[in-house]
């Protein structure tokens, strides 16, 4: 007996994301509270509808738990590393200088919101991107709201091949596809596709959320060049070193953009920001007791350049990365089944974790030194650690919680087969026309799960058995789920919190996604349809 696919338990499999939605965008509750009553109404329904025995839930509400440690090793040092820059006013460093080295104020926002949350997405992802550059937004002058917004949309076309493409590498790690292969090139390049698509319209859409048509008109030759960077240069990475595939072209893009600085239709005045929060300066004063700019740019820039520093010597050279990835902790679980029969295999080997290989590793270690440098420095004084650390746990704790909660409900949908039964559902009666929903099934797992990565873990086995019952082309449509994976982590719950807690604007996450969804939504239909077409 298999879990039935009717009306009842498709609409029992989609309530909890429903209701998930509806208290995040209509209610605006913030996402600690909506993801208790998301988990406790996916709970209900895997007991009573799916019939997952107490047994089930217990291992999958487990592996959740552990899941989310790996994300809450990133949140903790991320926002410790937030709350040391702003002791020693490194975002008032950075604002001074990119005022001098970039005069144009968009072009100001394009380098921290597009290229540097790109780059950071390269090596490290987990969120990062987002902690680390909405604070600098702010210092620019960019309200809060948007200093968050903006970096969600500059970082996404990198979810798939950022951080040293895991998500790539999973998605091909469950089909079993061989780097050799011509169903692995032929993925590659119809990804490099969908997600060049994203970029280019993330650059026109900051544009637009920047000034309106004027910013867009204004920004033109920049978006245009740099998307061209960072779609040639993933395009071409993507097939001869994938880790490599968001690092490369950020890299690029992220020194283009001084170039573009100095071109004669970026030298006058710049046009006029509707984002702007007059105040930022006097915040920025008030929130930070130390002395005015006492360091350099390049100081103020230390841990993020320790960082991507850090994190590319590891994981690129194979000596470093084997012996540091040596030392790994994961969990076993023996097998279960829920009332209809449906297994979850026995796990020897569940979510491993090489912690000295890990963003949340690098991220500490970039604390520490520049802890330690400052400190030397006379920057920080001892009686302002104990400070720091206590804000840090602070802040922590409603990120953390909310990325738990939301894990657990995500396994326990898998575990009890809702997310099965809520895709195979959609497919039945979408039937041959299921390539246009292809997209959506990626973003939603993204969402679901705060990680494309996680998505295409849930999801590429099924993709690939769509596109046999189907009849369609594979690589297209793995393709296209990994690519509305990438759309999805505009909104991912991991990143919105990072963001908006480095941001100071805890609570505001339903507004964001408020903000995003309509043109998260057009990017999903477009690759939709080209899936359709192309299929």
């Amino acid at each position: 007996m298999t879990t039935p696919v009717s009306l009842l338990t498709w609409s029992a499999a989609i309530l909890p994301i429903v209701l998930l939605l509806y208290l995040l965008i209509i209610r605006q509750w913030a996402v600690v509270d909506a993801a208790i009553f998301g988990l406790i109404t996916t709970l209900i329904t895997a007991f009573f509808v799916f019939k997952a025995p107490i047994l089930t839930l217990s291992v999958e509400i487990t592996k959740g738990v552990w899941n989310s440690l790996s994300i809450i090793a990133v949140i903790i040092p991320a926002i410790f590393l937030y709350e040391l820059s702003l002791k020693v006013n490194a975002f008032k460093s950075i604002q001074q200088a990119l005022t001098q080295m970039i005069p144009d104020r968009f072009l100001q926002v394009l380098a921290i919101g597009w290229c540097f949350a790109s780059f950071l997405q390269g090596p490290s992802g987990f969120g990062v991107p987002i902690a680390v550059t909405a604070p600098i937004l702010i210092g620019i002058g960019i309200r809060p709201f948007y200093a968050v917004a903006i970096p969600l949309i500059g970082h996404s076309w990198a979810g798939t091949f950022g951080t040293l493409g895991l998500g790539w590498q999973a998605l091909m790690q469950q089909i079993g596809i061989n780097p050799t292969s011509p169903l692995y090139l032929e993925t590659a390049l119809w990804t490099t596709l969908f997600t060049g698509i994203v970029v280019s319209f993330s650059g026109f859409l900051i544009a637009y959320i920047y000034g309106g048509m004027r910013a867009i008109k204004h920004g033109f030759p920049a978006i245009v060049i740099l998307g061209c960077v960072f779609f040639v240069g993933q395009m071409i990475t993507s097939h001869y070193f994938s880790a490599l595939s968001a690092v490369v072209p950020s890299t690029i893009a992220l020194g283009v953009i001084f170039l573009i600085a100095k071109l004669p239709c970026y030298q006058g005045k710049s046009i006029p920001c509707r984002i702007e929060n007059v105040a930022s300066d006097r915040t920025f004063a008030t929130n930070n007791d130390t002395k005015s700019t006492s360091i350099s740019f390049f100081e103020a820039l230390l841990p993020y350049l320790v960082l991507v520093f850090l994190s590319a010597i590891v994981l690129i050279v194979p000596s470093i990365k084997k012996y540091l990835g040596q030392f790994t902790m994961s969990l076993s679980f023996a097998r279960t089944t829920t009332g209809y029969g449906f297994e979850n295999p026995a796990i020897e080997i569940y979510g491993q974790v090489a912690w000295f290989t890990h963003s949340g590793f690098f991220l500490l270690v970039s604390a520490l030194i520049t802890y330690i440098f400052f400190y030397a420095k006379g920057l920080i004084k001892k009686a302002e650690t104990s400070k720091m650390l206590r804000v840090t746990i602070e802040k922590s704790v409603p990120p953390a919680l909310s990325i738990m909660l939301l894990l657990i409900m995500s396994k326990v949908m898998n575990g009890s087969n809702q997310i099965g039964v809520l895709a195979l559902g959609t497919a039945t009666v979408t039937g041959g026309y299921y390539t246009y929903f292809t997209p959506l099934v990626g973003m939603i797992g993204t969402f679901m799960s705060s990680s494309n990565v996680s998505s295409n873990i849930l999801f590429a086995e099924f993709q690939s058995s769509m596109a046999e019952i189907t009849g369609k082309n594979v690589a297209l449509l793995l393709a296209a789920q990994t690519g509305g994976g990438a759309v999805g982590t505009m909104i991912s719950p991991s990143n919105l919190l990072l963001g908006v807690t480095t941001a100071g604007i805890l609570g505001q996450e339903g507004n964001i996604i408020k903000k995003l969804l309509p043109f998260i939504v057009f990017l999903v239909i477009i690759i939709g349809i080209l899936t359709r077409i192309f299929a």
